[in-house]
């Protein structure tokens, strides 16, 4: 049988991803953890920071959530790359 090692629900949302350099698209969140879509490239075990912009917590005022954490898992999907990414340290940004 299946194992899953996740802790907490993920959530389907698409929401931009800022990255320095580039960015991306959600595909969905939970509380430790991001999968994200993005042309930059990307290595299990390197650690991250991203910059989630969600705009549904006050509509014309995006909420910017700074996060920290290490690349889990790389993945070619098509032409871009999906990132699985454990986060450990999340902030509201200016």
């Amino acid at each position: 049988m299946f194992e899953t090692k996740r802790s907490a629900k993920r959530i389907r949302i698409e929401v931009p991803v800022h990255l320095d350099p580039g960015s991306g698209v959600t595909r969905d969140v939970s509380q430790s953890g991001v999968y994200f879509f993005t042309e930059q490239p990307f290595s299990p075990g390197m650690p991250i920071s991203l910059i989630l912009e969600l705009d549904y917590v006050f509509p014309g005022e995006p909420v910017h959530l700074r996060c920290q954490g290490k690349v889990v898992r790389v993945e070619e999907v098509g032409e871009r790359v999906g990132v699985a990414a454990s986060i450990s340290d999340f902030q509201s940004a200016a």
